[in-house]
């Protein structure tokens, strides 16, 4: 069994592979650019939808349901071991529509979701209203006509957790492990033999003028994982996709659920804090905000929740979404080396796959076989082809 790994990238992808690892027993160093848990992961709002495993058969729906089973029994052992309250809430979601696309699109994901066994319930506006009075006016709205312009439905299934504290929560777990950490330490070359070399070399990769040698290595540099080494051949694999978020504060929570109009959100925490979310941008590895885009999420924040227009706007900030082309992360041994590894490209979803990523990895590297087939993740069909 291979004894020692080397994780490029501590963020909760690799925090959560680092873990998992250390709890099997295997000796495990984490290396990051930054500081543990700074980068895209820091920056997400810590959604995590419905995902049901025993019913899924679309690869992607194998894996959030992998990770949603396993999420409850992750953060009560992390709760356990660090002692941060990391605010993981089944808190249930509020889809909601007011445009004939969002309606349709609807229509067709709780036809998906049903076939998942994946409750979701059409609800009446003025139920809406009773159960979330905060946001009666705007399911409440009429046309000309007097037809009511929302549609809503209902998901039970829908948890919250808090980033920033699930992610000082695995800090601490992967220590209390046994794990190494080297902080402000960027990645920028790594060496790997090739499967049928004759006299191989263990893995390594360079920091400085340092080389870290290890039995395997895991590149888990999220949207930079295309740019830290050429030899991965990975530079055009994973596009960087800014979002954008706003933190406002009121005084108590103002709606109890995640309220998801599209692609945008509006969720609330225990304490008043509210997030709003969220956007898609295409600016390279630009990180930062922009008063246009910040105003846009206010504004519908207020429209939604008219209450937010008098909240102090407390924080924003930005993290770059790493997207592959075919929207599947890439999870899986690099082809034709020798235990190197790729856990990368999770675009807006690297929190909630983050457990099952973590597991399925960690069977790879001590030769388990996974509990889903990971041929749709497959390393090879991201990478650049040389000239």
């Amino acid at each position: 069994m291979t004894q020692h790994i080397l994780i490029v990238g501590g963020g909760a992808v690799g925090l959560s592979i680092a873990w998992e690892l250390a709890n099997r027993g295997l000796r495990v160093t984490v290396i990051d650019r930054d500081k543990l848990g700074r980068g895209t992961s820091w920056a997400a709002a810590g959604i995590l939808p419905p995902a049901n495993f025993d019913s899924a058969t679309d690869p992607i729906d194998q894996l959030r349901g992998l990770s949603h089973r396993l999420f409850p029994d992750w953060i009560a052992k992390l709760n356990n071991i660090s002692s941060i309250d990391i605010g993981f809430h089944r808190c249930g979601g509020w889809y909601l529509a007011d445009t004939p696309g969002e309606r349709a699109a609807m229509v067709g994901m709780t036809g998906y979701w049903d076939e998942l066994g994946i409750v979701c319930e059409s609800v009446d506006v003025n139920e809406v209203a009773r159960r979330e009075p905060a946001i009666r006016d705007w399911v409440g709205r009429v046309d000309a006509t007097g037809k009511q312009m929302a549609s809503a439905w209902w998901v039970p299934d829908e948890y919250q957790i808090r980033t920033p504290r699930f992610l000082q929560a695995l800090a601490v777990a992967c220590r209390s492990a046994g794990v190494s950490v080297i902080e402000d330490a960027p990645v920028d070359k790594i060496r790997m033999s090739p499967v049928n070399a004759v006299l191989a070399s263990p893995p390594a990769v360079r920091s400085g003028d340092h080389w870290f040698e290890a039995d395997a290595v895991v590149m888990c540099g999220g949207t930079w994982t295309g740019q830290i080494a050429d030899a991965l051949q990975l530079q055009q694999s994973i596009v960087p996709i800014r979002g954008q978020v706003l933190l406002l504060k009121t005084d108590k929570p103002l709606v109890r659920s995640v309220v998801n109009v599209g692609h945008r959100y509006v969720m609330c925490r225990d304490d008043g804090a509210t997030l709003v979310g969220s956007c898609e941008e295409e600016v390279g590895f630009q990180l930062g905000t922009d008063e246009a885009m910040l105003d846009s999420l206010s504004d519908f924040a207020v429209s939604l929740i008219p209450e937010l227009k008098s909240a102090d706007r407390l924080a924003q900030w930005s993290g770059l979404r790493p997207l592959t082309f075919d929207g599947f992360p890439m999870i899986g041994r690099v082809p034709d080396t020798t235990n190197v590894y790729v856990a990368a490209g999770h675009f807006r979803s690297g929190i909630h796959l983050s457990p099952g990523t973590a597991v399925v990895i960690a069977d790879l590297i001590t030769g388990k076989e996974p509990a889903i087939n990971l041929d749709a993740f497959r390393v090879g069909k991201q990478q650049t082809q040389p000239n």
